[in-house]
């Protein structure tokens, strides 16, 4: 007996060093280590990364994994049902004939019709393939590699949470969620497991609390801060209702951003500490609910919330279901059991861990990248994707493309409707990139058609945050001439804070 468990604190040890080199070695002081690493291991009070790769080690129940695996599964579910209910998939995609690019992935292509469908029913189907735990790692394979060609597709249709979804199915399709209460460890294909090293569970809070905290820096600017940005965001979320005259108080949009910014900064530990624990929950129930039906931000806030109780302990699921039905579920899945595991299995290998690390540490810096950008970011919106800064700009637009035969001066205007849908209409206008990449878009069809290059200009006054309207281009500048992914501050008006 006392063999085995040294030859199994060994293993973990051995394991545990690869973890240890990979993590940052400055947070491993917040961490204890149990005495049987201390004996069998030899760890010093110096060896700061091995403490902290034992802590990440640590056996953690699997309960909370397989609620993330659920609640993930069933709301990607309703997600992609809403696609075929609100026709989606026909005004977005098929109907539909351009699309503004990513700069890298010019070669991304709507499939046609049927094909279209097929992806968004595959999505569907995999989405219940990962509730039910059934071939887990294919179908969150599938999933992951069909939700980011949809993505990819047009950066009009960009958003936070599509984006947060993307690094979470990313994340799932290494994590062993259906090692616990699945079709797969039912069936024999894998063995089931109590509990997994606490590394998991620590990775799959990554994604919420990088959203959390990375969303509060990004309000830490002044338009955020004055109110600006809140009362213009609020003014138009709830403009109609009985709200209206309340949200339209001054002293309401000041609340409404210093409470939003510290709250996105204070959950994540808020929810950790025992103590405010339940506090914080409810008031993330009300955060995300108002946003839920003030904002049009789908399945964020439902999503929101099943991360967010990822922070509870990661036995919360058990206490859950009345002990009746949870004694009847044990006893019919684990009379058919093939077989269990130990947790050993489930250390990541130095590859994998190496290939994680490095994914996190990208997604740490990336969102920072506009600070080597010249100019307002808010304005010319170069860094501001891929970064978290969620609801700081209400702009209202005016704008009109004129294209001009370069010989006779004949002027044509040029109807957005013509060309764009309303999703794309919406978000492209405010955005600079998009802009230009409409321009050109322009052009090819007159040289294409007409058989000329047009010169192509663009009135566009925008109001930004309750500003009064500038210009966000000279009006004169050809659009044509300047090349279509060139960054925006070289080209827009120069507009300061």
């Amino acid at each position: 007996m006392t063999q085995t468990r040294f030859s199994r604190t060994n293993e973990i040890c051995k394991k545990a060093k690869c973890i240890g080199f990979v993590i940052c070695a400055p947070f491993s002081k917040l961490f204890t280590v149990s005495p049987i690493f201390t004996i069998d291991c030899h760890l010093t009070i110096d060896s700061m990364p091995l403490k902290l790769a034992a802590f990440l080690s640590k056996p953690t129940d699997i309960a909370s994994l397989v609620f993330l695996r659920v609640g993930f599964g069933l709301l990607m579910f309703w997600e992609h049902s809403r696609y075929f209910w609100n026709n989606w998939i026909e005004g977005h995609y098929v109907r539909q004939e351009f699309h503004f690019k990513y700069e890298w992935f010019t070669w991304v292509e709507p499939l046609p019709e049927k094909g279209m469908y097929l992806v968004f029913t595959a999505l569907a189907i995999c989405s219940l393939m990962i509730v039910f735990g059934w071939f887990y790692r294919w179908s969150m394979a599938v999933f992951f590699g069909l939700y980011l060609y949809v993505f990819l597709i047009d950066q009009a249709y960009y958003n936070n949470h599509f984006y947060a979804i993307l690094i979470l199915s990313f994340l799932m399709i290494f994590t062993p969620l259906h090692h616990g209460w699945s079709v797969d460890s039912w069936r024999g294909r894998v063995r089931h497991v109590e509990k997994l090293p606490a590394l998991w569970l620590w990775l799959m809070r990554f994604p919420m609390s990088m959203v959390y905290v990375y969303g509060a820096f990004a309000k830490m600017q002044s338009d955020w801060l004055t109110g600006k940005a809140t009362a213009a965001l609020l003014g138009k979320g709830t403009e109609g209702t009985f709200l209206e005259p309340l949200m339209s108080l001054p002293e309401t949009a000041i609340f409404y951003a210093w409470s939003g910014m510290l709250f996105d900064l204070f959950v994540p530990f808020g929810m950790l500490w025992k103590p405010t624990r339940i506090p914080m929950f409810l008031a993330a129930i009300f955060f995300h609910s108002h946003n839920y039906y003030v904002f049009p931000i789908g399945v964020f806030p439902p999503l929101s919330l099943t991360l967010t109780l990822l922070y509870f302990d990661p036995d919360f699921p058990r206490k859950l279901l009345p002990s009746g039905i949870k004694q009847k579920c044990r006893n019919s899945y684990f009379s058919s059991l093939k077989s269990s595991d130990s947790m050993l299995d489930h250390l990541p290998r130095k590859i994998l861990l190496g290939t994680l690390g490095i994914f996190v540490f990208v997604q740490l810096i990336l969102p920072f990248r506009h600070f080597l950008n010249p100019g307002w970011t808010l304005w010319h919106e170069e860094g501001h994707y891929f970064a978290w800064r969620m609801m700081l700009r209400q702009k209202v637009i005016e704008i009109r493309y004129d294209l001009t035969h370069p010989v006779t001066k004949e002027i044509r205007y040029a109807p957005l409707e013509d060309y764009l849908n309303s999703s794309q209409i919406r978000t492209f206008a405010g955005n600079p990139g998009m802009v230009l990449l409409f321009a050109h878009h322009l052009k090819d069809l007159v040289k294409k058609n007409a058989g000329f290059t047009p010169i192509v200009t663009a009135e566009i006054l925008i109001s930004l945050n309750g500003r009064p309207k500038m210009n966000l281009v000279d009006p004169l500048l050809n659009l044509a001439d300047i090349d279509p992914y060139k960054p925006a501050y070289y080209w827009v008006t120069d507009v300061k804070p």
